[in-house]
């Protein structure tokens, strides 16, 4: 993501925070369905790249209990205001960064990638991620699709519904498509019929630090 597309970006946010979580209810059960799939276990280390509101945050914290750590970060600082109110009971270092040039402060066991377009669609910021991560690190990816191709007025309409929380849609028909190079095991699910993915793998060990 070039200078103007994450300040197009960061300006979109600051104007969604407050109502984003409402805004985004619908998607609540595929983010559901994304946190299982990690198969967390007490006392690991998971990733909320691009956390957001943080969501997730205190699910993940459900799930690693007390001994465990959440790391999350994000480029939008008014974003993370909402994460570190709700993130309050759970065990997690949240930090401003973006996904090109975050330093994590400990390698992480798994990583969530929910609804990060933006980010699955850069390779740097793939790379500078997953390289920080656990080789064998378990990673999970979901967000917005296309739908078939023949499907044109579906796909016109996702396009305009989401202009606000996708700064470029290229890829869009495959964006797990970078991510899927980089992990073994890679598995997706998905179909014709639906807007949205779960897409699963691990780190390679070469790639992690």
């Amino acid at each position: 993501m070039n200078a103007a597309d994450l300040d197009r970006s960061l300006a979109h946010y600051r104007a969604l925070a407050a109502t984003y979580d409402r805004k985004t209810r619908r998607i609540d059960a595929v983010r559901e369905r994304a946190i299982e799939a990690l198969a967390l276990r007490p006392g690991e280390t998971v990733l909320d790249a691009a956390c957001g509101t943080g969501w997730c945050i205190p699910r993940l914290g459900a799930r690693v209990g007390g001994n465990g750590r959440i790391l999350a970060f994000d480029a939008s600082d008014t974003m993370l205001t909402l994460a570190r109110r709700r993130a309050a009971p759970c065990p997690v270092d949240i930090f401003q960064a973006t996904a090109a040039e975050v330093r994590l402060p400990a390698p992480a066991d798994a990583v969530l990638l929910s609804y990060t377009h933006d980010m699955l669609r850069s390779p740097r910021a793939l790379d500078n991620v997953l390289s920080q991560v656990k080789p064998g690190a378990r990673v999970v990816a979901t967000s917005t699709k296309l739908y078939a191709t023949w499907l044109a007025p579906a796909n016109w309409y996702l396009r305009w519904s989401h202009r606000d929380y996708i700064t470029d849609f290229e890829g869009l028909e495959a964006p797990w498509s970078i991510l899927a190079t980089r992990l073994a095991d890679f598995r997706l699910q998905t179909g014709p019929f639906t807007q949205h993915y779960l897409a699963t793998g691990t780190v390679r060990g070469a790639q992690a630090a």
